[in-house]
């Protein structure tokens, strides 16, 4: 490690100028700070010369550090179980519930997918929507209301969409995008819900409408990449926010174990 070594030579005391140390271990410090104080003590009125003013100035900087260094250092506590003796990185619980989310989030696209299947609504399936929702959204859709779904926005579509809370800052949503004749839209998925099921898109009172007829049924195969993923980005910033007190205040943790355990 050459850049070691030259550190170690190069280096140039600041106060005497000798090579080898710097002001923080020079032994002519004490020298002139010694000197300073006994001239202060028999001359009250003495003024001290710029190398007596810089060595009593580094030795109460000494004397500072050490008082910083007596005192105990406190226990470090974690932000996510708030235990001492550890920090989030390493936090065996958040470990634990790390695994049991992705768990969870597995099989809630398992059983979207299967259920996006028996309905039929797979990309390239024509839907027709209600024409009250229509007018009350201003789904931008043609005078039928038919339209084709095209895609399934996959970033955000995770098992946080099925999650009851409304108030919760945890909860998701999603989107699809349709084309009807040349007009195009973005729709949230949770429009589907009252066909997918309660228990897959939690609706809420916004979304209650009646649901689209699905005229020509098309299967849904999305990537095996989506189906087995783990870490994203929705997911990276949830557990870099979530705490466990956070849990037991909206029952977050009830709703990832039912999805967890879920066969």
């Amino acid at each position: 490690m050459k850049g070691f070594y030259w550190g170690k030579t190069a280096i140039q005391c600041g106060f005497c100028g000798m090579r080898g140390h710097n002001i923080t271990t020079c032994p002519a410090v004490d020298k002139y700070a010694d000197l300073a104080l006994d001239k202060i003590t028999k001359i009250p009125s003495y003024i001290c010369n710029a190398w007596e003013h810089s060595a009593l100035l580094e030795i109460k900087k000494r004397e500072e550090r050490k008082a910083k260094l007596r005192k105990p250092k406190k226990l470090s506590r974690c932000s996510y179980c708030k235990r001492h003796g550890h920090k989030r990185p390493s936090c065996k619980y958040l470990k634990s519930f790390r695994k049991m989310v992705y768990k969870a989030n597995k099989n809630w696209k398992r059983l979207f997918v299967e259920r996006v299947n028996q309905l039929g609504l797979g990309i390239g399936c024509l839907v027709q929507f209600d024409p009250q929702t229509v007018r009350n959204l201003e789904f931008n859709v043609m005078d039928n209301h038919i339209a084709m779904i095209t895609r399934y926005n996959l970033n955000n579509l995770n098992v946080f969409c099925a999650f009851d809370s409304d108030s919760s800052k945890y909860q998701s949503n999603s989107t699809i995008s349709i084309l009807s004749g040349d007009r195009t839209d973005e729709v949230s998925v949770k429009y589907l819900g009252w066909l997918m099921g309660n228990e897959l898109l939690h609706t809420g009172w916004w979304y209650q409408s009646a649901p689209p007829k699905v005229l020509n049924p098309m299967p849904w195969e999305p990537a095996e990449e989506w189906m087995e993923s783990e870490w994203d980005e929705v997911f990276n910033w949830f557990f870099n926010d979530i705490n466990e007190s956070d849990m037991g205040r909206n029952q977050l943790l009830r709703f990832i174990e039912e999805w967890a355990d879920k066969i």
